[in-house]
Order: structure tokens, then C-alpha cells, then sequence
């Protein structure tokens, strides 16, 4: 496939100010919006005792998922695994991909026999699993060494697109073993024990490093909404949404009684069409300027882009998102310490 390729241009700008002079360097990043042949599709389950309803659903509705990622992409490749968010320490099978007795391969492709029932199958993890939901932490886990070259070998491929889809009624836990040994469930959602969950800002940087172009990959969730309009024993999954969030993903809601619209649209995002891009330093927000196939789009939250300063992503609106195989350039300067991003 034709790589997401980041074009780099510096100039030096200067500029006076009553107060001091400004020197800024101007980079032009550029990307290219079309179909990889190769999808690499991490899913990560809840296996919590609460769990049993949303994964039946997730099995249920696995043909929409595949069916729009066929639409978005004849011929797509996919790699599919599934981990869970339990990680204790004394789970021989965390970050572990789930398998089946009648297939050890640790992910399903096109060559899988009967791959529909044996994702069903894989999917339905159980819900025996421990009620800190490590999701982050476990496919963090799952796609780096030494697991990546032992149990889950061959699932992650250089050439392929890369999408994780976290799903959960429960927000994440992930502390690096950072929490007190003897914590529980409710320690999650402890205030005095929040610092000691991992950031998102961090867990971004981790995620950047899975892909040698960060463009490849995608992060989407089915979690819990905001707390004043969630369902029955569901939590407000704000972790995980934030997540997707910064890298441009889905965020469907747990709380849906039929997932087949949220399958469709993560079959459509796995697939390999982006509605964000991240850009290889933070930008002055009232400096970028974004063309796709040399037509400028203007900053739009509904008909054209946002900027996040935090993760330096541009993302799209829906009806804004570039078409297959168009080119998106991104002109900007770039933020030094102190300066202002604002907003554009």
C-alpha cells in the first residue's frame, strides 16, 4: 500500500514584537487517505461479571463489522485478535490472544475456517475475569514484546493498518502496577488513587510508537456515556472515550441495545479510512492551513476540521472526511515552549 508519507519543509519566519523578536519554523506535513490491503484488528473484551449481554451482542453483529470493512475496501486483508481487560498478575493468559480448542492461531483471517463462528466463539470471553479492566494496559501488553513475537505471533503486521476497539461497561483501570498491591475494583474509582492510573497523554505517546507512522492506527470503544444518562450497571467509560477520542476513532455507547450501527461505522474506521491525522509537531493553531486534493478546508467543527493541541491531531467532521486515495497537506508553524496553540 502507499504509505501514509509525512513531507517535511522548514523555513525560518521572523517577526518583531513590541517585546521581542519571534522566530518560528513552518513544517508542511502530507498524508494520503486510501485503503490498506492489510488490517490489523485488536479487539479488547470486558470479561468482567457484568460483561455477558454486551459480548453475545458483539458476536450477534460481527457480520455487519466485516460486511462495511468489504464495502470500504474490496479485498481487505484482516488480521482479527481478542485479549480481555484482565490483567492480574496471577492470569497466566493476560495480554494473551484468546484462542479456541479448535484453532491455536492467535488471530483470524480470510483463511480462518468458518472465521464468523470462530470470532463468535472468541468473542464471548466469559466473565470471570477481574473487576480492575485493564484495557489499555492489556493491549498495550498484547502488541509489544516479548508477546508479539511469542503467544500472539504474527497478528501485527509492519504493512498493515492497526485498530484496537476497546468494550466495556466499566471506565479503564490501567496503572502499570502503579496502585497498592492490595487494591480492588473500587480502587479505580478511588479520587485519592487517580494519579496513580496512567494518563492518557501518556498512554498516547505508548500507542504513537505501535506504528512507525501513527497515521496507522485508529483507536475506537463501545463504553459506558456520561453517568447522568447511562444504563444499568454501566460506568462512564471516559477513559476509553478520550483515548478514541485522540486518535480519531468510534465512540459508540454500551448502553445500545442493538450494535449493529456501531459495528457498521468500526468496520468503516478499520478499513482504512481516516478522519484524523496527527501531525509531527504541535502546531499553532491560527497558523494551519488544510488542503485536500489543493482544495483548502476551513477549521469546522460540523463541515470542516478541529485541532487537538494536546495529542497535535487534525481530525475531520463527518461530512468533511477526505475520499479515498486524496491527498491532505497540512501547513503550519510549529508551537515552541511558551507559545500559545490556541484554537483556529
Amino acid at each position: 500500500m502507499r504509505r501514509g508519507l509525512v513531507v517535511l519543509t522548514a523555513v525560518l519566519l521572523s517577526g518583531c514584537t513590541p517585546e521581542n523578536d519571534v522566530f518560528r519554523q513552518s513544517f508542511t506535513d502530507t498524508f494520503y487517505q486510501e485503503p490498506s490491503a492489510n488490517v490489523d484488528t485488536l479487539w479488547v473484551v470486558d470479561n468482567s461479571i457484568s460483561m455477558i449481554q454486551e459480548q453475545a451482542e458483539l458476536a450477534e453483529r460481527f457480520n455487519e463489522f466485516i460486511s462495511s470493512m468489504d464495502q470500504s475496501g474490496e479485498g481487505i486483508d484482516f488480521h482479527i485478535g481478542v485479549v480481555t481487560t484482565d490483567m492480574d498478575q496471577d492470569n497466566a493468559g493476560r495480554a494473551v490472544m484468546v484462542t479456541t480448542a479448535t484453532n491455536a492461531t492467535p488471530y483470524i483471517s480470510r483463511d480462518t475456517p468458518n472465521y464468523l463462528q470462530e470470532f463468535q466463539a472468541r468473542v464471548q470471553v466469559g466473565t470471570s475475569g477481574s473487576d480492575m479492566e485493564k484495557g489499555m494496559e492489556a493491549a498495550f501488553y498484547a502488541l509489544t514484546e516479548p508477546m508479539i513475537s511469542d503467544a500472539n505471533n504474527g497478528f501485527l503486521r509492519d504493512d498493515a493498518l492497526l485498530s484496537i476497539i476497546f468494550v466495556s461497561d466499566e471506565n479503564d483501570c490501567s496503572d502499570f502496577g502503579s496502585l497498592p498491591a492490595d487494591s480492588t475494583g473500587e480502587s479505580c474509582y478511588q479520587k485519592e488513587l487517580q494519579d496513580d492510573l496512567i494518563a492518557i497523554k501518556d498512554v498516547v505517546d505508548l500507542y504513537r510508537d505501535l506504528k512507525s507512522d501513527s497515521s496507522d492506527l485508529t483507536v475506537s470503544s463501545i463504553v459506558g456515556p456520561e453517568v447522568e444518562a447511562s444504563c444499568d450497571d454501566t460506568v462512564n467509560g471516559s477513559r476509553y472515550r478520550a483515548l478514541a477520542g485522540a486518535f480519531g476513532g468510534i465512540e459508540g455507547n454500551i448502553c445500545d441495545q442493538d450494535f449493529t450501527g456501531i459495528m457498521e461505522d468500526l468496520g468503516v474506521s478499520a478499513s482504512g479510512i481516516r478522519n484524523a491525522f496527527g501531525l509531527s509537531y504541535p502546531a499553532v493553531a491560527e497558523t494551519i492551513e488544510v488542503y485536500v486534493d489543493e482544495t483548502q478546508v476551513l477549521a469546522d467543527a460540523t463541515n470542516g476540521w478541529t485541532y487537538d493541541a494536546s495529542t497535535y491531531y487534525i481530525t475531520f467532521a463527518d461530512a468533511a472526511i477526505p475520499p479515498r486515495d486524496s491527498v491532505i497537506v497540512v501547513n503550519y508553524e510549529i508551537a515552541t515552549a511558551g507559545t500559545d496553540t490556541g484554537s483556529p
